[in-house]
């Protein structure tokens, strides 16, 4: 059987990695992500709310799903045999009904590390018109013909190993109206949560399906087995999305349009219940998502109790075209039951004064 795994010395600066193409991506598989997420963001499928309210020019595809092709591209290009260590991806346009993407990639730097090939790349998601809606980079480790095998679970070389979250403060205003110093005290607050559910087979089949990506690893018993993992696995940003409701909570949609006809609907991970990062004081009209990056570690695996520790690493005003623009960011470690970190991450939040 011939090998088509990629080697570190089959790539160079300014290699191209073949593109990959998503849509058009209509209401139906906008609404049907919104069901898998369990995202009942209304300016995501409720065309009034969504002109009215947040005066957009439609309804807009979810900004969370972005990480999922983003992602793919490298975890395809990788192989077997390599890994994809770290991407980070800003969201500087809106998707909106029947758009057309394409992801893209190339290297822009390579370096061997301890007997590993760390390839770094720029990315992007572009829409039909050209426009680039989701700069990015990420950071690929592929294995040299005569080297090593990339460990798994992933261990960076010592050289490049990071402590903490990789984060610079940003500058707050100086007339900042919903930004005082009582709010950026917050800065440091941690909390954490539990999943109520285990991951599951039938999850990670309405994952793979609602991306899409049809990798056989995430729902292939059989195929799984002939892996290094060894069993069906989740996508590796999938740990981010796997805190969902519980039952025991109230059902914070219900009650919160009861209060405010125009409630926005809250994102996931608030009405799980398990942790609640809103701050007293700053605008509570609706949230977008600003932009996040991502360590990764290893893989969820069916059966896993996913386990997240969340700090708030800053929080910040500026001044919108419209309105102030108040941004929480967010630097959270996914675990596992073990108590393995499996993922790490960094996420901002956009508030709209």
């Amino acid at each position: 059987m011939a090998d088509n795994q990629i080697y570190f010395e089959d790539i160079e600066v300014g290699t191209e990695i073949n593109p990959q193409q998503y849509g058009p991506w209509s209401n139906a598989h906008i609404t049907r992500w919104c069901a898998a997420q369990e995202n009942w963001e209304r300016f995501h499928y409720d065309y009034k709310f969504a002109t009215e309210v947040f005066n957009l020019e439609n309804v807009v595809a979810n900004g969370n799903w972005r990480k999922y092709p983003m992602s793919r591209i490298f975890k395809d290009w990788a192989g077997d045999k390599g890994w994809l260590w770290k991407i980070e991806m800003q969201y500087r346009g809106m998707h909106y009904p029947f758009d057309m993407f394409e992801v893209w990639g190339k290297v822009k730097s390579i370096k061997e590390v301890e007997g590993l090939g760390i390839v770094d790349l720029d990315c992007g998601m572009k829409n039909q018109h050209g426009q680039e809606t989701t700069p990015g980079i990420a950071t690929v480790v592929l294995p040299l013909k005569n080297g090593r095998k990339v460990p798994y679970p992933f261990i960076p070389p010592q050289s490049l190993s990071t402590k903490g979250f990789d984060y610079e403060r940003v500058k707050n205003l100086k007339d900042a109206v919903y930004v005082t110093p009582e709010i950026e005290n917050h800065i440091g607050d941690e909390s954490e949560g539990k999943s109520w559910d285990e991951v599951s087979k039938s999850e990670l089949r309405r994952f793979s399906q609602a991306i899409p990506d049809p990798d056989p690893l995430y729902w292939d018993e059989n195929y799984s087995k002939t892996t290094k993992f060894g069993s069906i696995m989740a996508m590796p940003l999938y740990p981010v999305d796997g805190f969902k409701h519980p039952p025991t909570e109230p059902d914070q949609l219900t009650l919160r349009l009861k209060e405010d006809p125009n409630y926005w609907g809250g994102p996931p991970g608030v009405m799980s219940g398990e942790r609640n990062h809103h701050l007293p004081g700053l605008p509570t009209g609706g949230g977008l998502n600003g932009g996040q990056s991502y360590e990764i570690l290893s893989l969820a695996s069916v059966g896993d109790r996913l386990h997240r520790k969340s700090q708030l690493l800053d929080v910040y005003e500026k001044q919108g075209k419209q309105n102030r623009l108040v941004f929480t960011v967010y630097g959270t470690d996914y675990l596992n039951q073990s108590g393995d970190v499996i993922l790490k991450g960094v996420g901002a939040g956009i508030l709209r004064g």
